[in-house]
């Protein structure tokens, strides 16, 4: 990936997640929705998007696809918070 495709990268993924967050937080609650159902949403998405993304189109790949890059999140978290 080149320095400019790295760049365009993170712009999308920041813009996405404020978006995506405002979406939660803000648009969803005023209808009532509950976080955790809202999160589970969240993730139900972010697998469906996967699905696509992998171009397979079967979601054991996408689930696949989806904890390789929670992986990738949790080594950004640093060493002094421990996931279970």
């Amino acid at each position: 990936m080149t320095e400019r495709e790295e760049d365009c990268s993170v712009l999308v993924i920041d813009f996405c997640r404020k978006h995506f967050r405002k979406l939660g937080e803000v648009e969803f609650v005023k209808l009532g929705a509950r976080p955790d159902d809202i999160s589970i949403a969240a993730i139900y998405a972010a697998v469906d998007l996967a699905q696509h993304h992998t171009g397979e189109g079967d979601i054991a790949s996408a689930i696949r696809w989806a904890r390789e890059a929670l992986s990738v999140l949790e080594g950004t978290i640093g060493p002094e918070v421990t996931v279970q």
